[in-house]
């Protein structure tokens, strides 16, 4: 589980609570109208301006934001690529056969595979690295969609709060309805603005910092995997690996 994304989301979430719990308002910040026209909004905006199979993904891709990175950290993966060209060198590339497929997320396995497969180190480097920039150009897309969605929730916030507003002038001969209208109308703009800078700008920014970290695992793999292909001596490799971090 990633313990800073789920201390991040419930501890905002009880700031929130408690600032409107004390502030002795609690009902006022419950709108309907609000919800509609924001989160309804929001969605059916991001349905016109996104295929669907990218809303379909950002949808996966959201609910795992709670569970650890499968990557791991870039440090520990320089001990076990060191000892696999120690293994290459001693008893050959079939010596990759059997790699844990937990390492990398199992890009480690993938390359390995791919090394014993086709004895060339340029195209195995070239495909491989072909696979990152094509995830890359994927996740990319599903951080767009949700930067996308953070920077229309304000907007939809406006509009909630500009009708409100309509309503209110109604109202304004009777003040006792007015005042509670407007505080209604208001709140329209608070989703659009909590829900753009709670949740669509550290999630896209969260996701951002995973695939960095993806990037330079991968690449790491690749330069650990074609080296050992390339016969090149394991505390070499290890000064190259050590770069990464």
């Amino acid at each position: 589980m990633d313990i800073t994304s789920v201390v991040g989301f419930f501890g905002f979430a009880g700031l929130i609570l408690v600032g409107v719990a004390a502030g002795e308002v609690t009902s006022l910040f419950i709108n309907a109208h609000g919800i509609v026209i924001v989160f309804g909004g929001t969605v059916l905006a991001m349905l016109i301006n996104t295929p669907l199979r990218y809303v379909r993904e950002t949808i996966v891709v959201m609910a795992g934001l709670l569970r650890s990175d499968s990557f791991g950290d870039p440090a520990a993966l320089v001990p076990v690529l060191t000892r696999l060209a120690e293994q290459v060198q001693a008893r050959g590339i079939g010596s990759l056969r059997g790699v844990d497929d937990r390492v990398a997320g199992g890009f480690l396995a993938q390359a390995a595979t791919t090394a014993m497969e086709y004895n060339n180190p340029d195209f195995v480097r070239k495909v491989l690295e072909m696979e990152v920039n094509n995830k890359v150009d994927r996740a990319n897309e599903i951080i767009n969609v949700i930067r996308t969605a953070g920077v229309l929730s304000p907007m939809f916030g406006l509009i909630g709060t500009l009708v409100g507003i309509i309503h209110v002038l109604q109202q304004i001969a009777d003040p006792a309805k007015a005042g509670p209208a407007m505080a209604v109308a208001i709140t329209t703009a608070f989703y659009g603005i909590i829900f753009a800078n709670f949740f669509c700008v550290p999630v896209a920014g969260k996701l951002r910092f995973r695939l960095w970290e993806e990037i330079k695992v991968k690449a790491m793999v690749i330069e650990g995997v074609v080296s050992m292909m390339q016969g090149v001596v394991p505390l070499v490799l290890e000064r190259r690996l050590q770069a990464f971090k």
